[in-house]
Order: C-alpha cells, then sequence, then structure tokens
C-alpha cells in the first residue's frame, strides 16, 4: 500500500495537451491517501487577472485547501489555457486533466466536486451544465453563469456562495438567476455572506468551510464508499 506524508504536499505541475500545449495545474495531495481507498477530486478553478506561472496555486492554498481540507480530497487548481474558463480550449484542457488524473491516483468516480471563484465560478456554472452527471456538486463563489447559457438539469446539486456586498456581481443578478433555475427543477441553494468585498476571495474561508456538511450528505446520500476490508 502506498502512502503518503503527514500532512497535504502541494506541487506544481505540468501536463502536456494533445495540442502539444503545456498545462500548469498545482496540486494538493492528502495525508490519508492510499491505493486502496479512493478519495475525492475537487477541481478548483481561479479568477480571473494575468494569468502568471502556477497562478491556480493562490487559490487553492488562499481558499481551497484552507477551507475543504476537512475532506482529504485530491484538490488540483490549473491555470487558465485559454480566454476564460468558458474558452473551449480551456474545457477541453481540464476534461483532459480531470482524466490524467483519475488514472494516476485512486480517486472514487462519484466523488469528484467543482469550485471556482469569480471567473472560476462563471467557469463552475458552464461546466456543470456542459457535463451533466460529472461532478457530485457544483459550488461556484461570488459569480454568474456566462451570458446565453442553456438551463438545464445536469443532476448535480450546486451550492452557491455569495457576498451580499458583491461589487463587480450584483446579488440580486444571482438571486434571478437561481430563481430560474429552481423553476426547472434544478437544485440549487444560496448562502448569503455580509460585509465582505468581491476582491477578498481569502475571507470566504469560513463561508466555504461551512460547505463541508453539504458535501459529505451528497456524498452518503448518493456515492457511499464501503469501508475498506
Amino acid at each position: 500500500m502506498k502512502t503518503y506524508p503527514d500532512d497535504y504536499t502541494v506541487s506544481e505541475e505540468a501536463m502536456t495537451l494533445d495540442s502539444a500545449r503545456s498545462l500548469r495545474y498545482t496540486m494538493a495531495v492528502p495525508p490519508s491517501l492510499s491505493a486502496d481507498r479512493p478519495c475525492p477530486l475537487i477541481l478548483a478553478l481561479h479568477y480571473g487577472g494575468q494569468v502568471t506561472p502556477y497562478y491556480g496555486k493562490g487559490f487553492l492554498t488562499g481558499l481551497v485547501l484552507p477551507a475543504l481540507r476537512e475532506l482529504n480530497a485530491v484538490l488540483v487548481a490549473p491555470d487558465c489555457p485559454g480566454e476564460g474558463w468558458t474558452d473551449p480550449v480551456s474545457e477541453r484542457a481540464v476534461m483532459t486533466l480531470l482524466k490524467a488524473i483519475q488514472n494516476d491516483y485512486p480517486i472514487h468516480p462519484q466523488r469528484l466536486i467543482v469550485t471556482g471563484y469569480s471567473m472560476g465560478a462563471v467557469g463552475t456554472w458552464d461546466l456543470v451544465f456542459k457535463h451533466p452527471k460529472l461532478f457530485a456538486g457544483a459550488i461556484p463563489i461570488s459569480g454568474m453563469p456566462p451570458k446565453g447559457i442553456i438551463i438545464n438539469d445536469p443532476g448535480t446539486p450546486i451550492l452557491v456562495i455569495h457576498s451580499r456586498d458583491d461589487e463587480l456581481f450584483p446579488l440580486e443578478s444571482v438571486r434571478k438567476f437561481i430563481q430560474a433555475c429552481e423553476s426547472r427543477g434544478l437544485r440549487v441553494e444560496l448562502r448569503l455572506v455580509a460585509g465582505v468585498s468581491h476582491y477578498r476571495f481569502d475571507q470566504f474561508v469560513p463561508a466555504l468551510r461551512e460547505a463541508v456538511p453539504w458535501v459529505k450528505k451528497l456524498w452518503e446520500i448518493e456515492a457511499p464508499i464501503k469501508p475498506a476490508v
């Protein structure tokens, strides 16, 4: 049985895509990872800005890992290779990366979560609708779906985290979209925080940490793991 260090190991990685382009990504591997017990996989899509090498690392280590470390999941944060996460170039790269991680690590196929902040939240919504039933759950934070997106039922519960004081994505616009989703039978829940600027993603750690029971409940209901023997 292969085991890993006593705490999460964070590393900067790269892979070659079919187009011969290189995709950079940051990984965080939990201490509990072992070959005989599949673990969850969390895809983390970073916010916008000038994408410098390993740009996703700050998002991963500043928000996702501190908030979700209790889930003992493999965390992966790619650098956006296209013009935003909704770019087909980015979508193909993410799908390729997910397959590679699932091939190389003992990943539970029904415990895949996607989360993202701002531009990453836009990408989270986009991936959920374009790839129905791929994700066990989705957590978009401080972002709206891309314009013109077709609302369908992806079979994925969605937990939206948003600030009442968001300067970039007004809360009322988020509410209206969620209401449209609910009218079509989607499982969408909105959780609000107050007094937090859109530009302080690190202040969402408590709110994202509070999503841990929501995720665990999804896994127990929809994809329980049998104890190792």
